[in-house]
């Protein structure tokens, strides 16, 4: 294992890429009511979103399909915020103690 530390514009990159993810899961749910739910339905997005060209952007590219899409960086990094906000109120609500 090797230490890696992400420069600033390396981790607005992943944050962006992760704020995509999610809008590109959303959608991908959505459009595909199957009888794949939770997990089994993430591992058949997974095998494309591995592929997908955002990972081979730096970050000015990514901003430009951030606004392609006609989002702003701040615009999904809220949306990426609310996403981790609701998963784990959610988590926290259905949590099972076990003593």
């Amino acid at each position: 294992m090797a230490i890696n530390i992400l420069t600033k514009s390396e981790k607005e990159a992943s944050n962006l890429r992760d704020a995509i993810r999610i809008l590109a899961w959303s959608q991908f749910k959505a459009e595909n009511d199957t009888d794949l739910k939770g997990l089994d339905l993430y591992d058949v997005f997974k095998r494309d979103w591995e592929t997908y060209k955002i990972h081979t952007m730096v970050l000015p590219e990514i901003h430009k399909f951030v606004s392609d899409l006609g989002y702003t960086p701040d615009e999904l990094m809220q949306i990426r915020t609310e996403y981790y906000a609701n998963k784990k109120e959610y988590n926290n609500n259905n949590r099972t103690d076990e003593f």
